[in-house]
């Protein structure tokens, strides 16, 4: 099972998506947290015949069919934590929020098209950059509470965040290292579960196999080491609400003087 780096690559995109906004990604950041995890009774199953890496295996091909996901939880990456709840799929479009210290950041995306909305604090933060006291708070009065429908390069970065499904696909495909352990089963979501430990000197890696349907991946953590994680799966196959917010609640701040 390889070292998951998708806690860097997730926290990568929500950096490079929030900073269109506000430079940088804060260090308090939350997000909804990963299902909690209880042992259940231990039933036959063809995964008890397998080894890890089998398990491993029966995961790589089901992710090969999966045509849209939803991200849950929280992840860091050089001291910088994120949260995430975004449903995505495989054309780019995403519905969802990404928070960082300064809170949610709720964005709609199909195709081209990019809605953004935030609380007034981030506003506030983003725009007293470069203005006076008195211009931000005469920005954030026509921002609170609105939808806002960016400029194209602000849209073609903060679209960013929902065009790499197939990266993540790939990182949702576990190779193995042969270290792999199979522990106690568990549940996520209600769901029974399969779960995989990898241990290094510096981190642990857990992922939960869905033993019920298809065998995808539900939940992953890293404990230790400089990115640790609590990513939850769900919704797998299931369309993406992009659904555009009412016209009469969009802003468009090109209008702005």
């Amino acid at each position: 099972m390889k070292q998951y780096t998708i806690s860097r690559v997730v926290t990568a995109l929500l950096c490079a998506a929030t900073a269109a906004l506000i430079t940088g990604c804060g260090t308090d950041g939350s997000g909804s947290d990963a299902n909690s995890t209880v042992p259940t009774a231990k039933t036959k199953h063809p995964f008890d015949t397998m080894t890890p890496e089998q398990i491993n295996g029966q995961v790589r091909e089901a992710v090969k069919e999966l045509t849209s996901m939803r991200l849950t939880g929280k992840a860091s990456s050089d001291g910088r934590q994120v949260g995430v709840d975004l449903a995505i799929d495989v054309r780019g479009s995403c519905n969802g929020t990404v928070s960082n210290a300064l809170g949610p950041i709720h964005i709609i995306k199909r195709g081209s098209r990019v809605y953004v909305k935030a609380r007034e604090d981030y506003w506030r933060a983003t725009f007293s950059r470069g203005m006076t006291a008195e211009q931000t708070e005469t920005m954030v009065d026509h921002f609170r509470g609105r939808w806002i429908k960016p400029p194209r390069l602000m849209s073609e970065t903060l679209g960013a965040l929902c065009n790499d499904f197939e990266t993540l696909l790939e990182l949702l495909s576990p190779g193995s290292s042969g270290n792999a352990t199979r522990g106690a089963d568990a549940t996520v979501g209600g769901q029974p579960t399969a779960v995989l430990t990898e241990r290094t000197t510096t981190d642990t890696t857990t992922v939960y196999i869905a033993k019920e349907g298809k065998p995808y991946l539900l939940r992953a953590t890293l404990v230790g080491g400089n990115d640790p994680m609590d990513l939850t799966f769900s919704d797998h196959n299931k369309p993406v609400d992009t659904t555009p917010p009412p016209a009469d609640q969009i802003l468009d701040p090109t209008t702005l003087r």
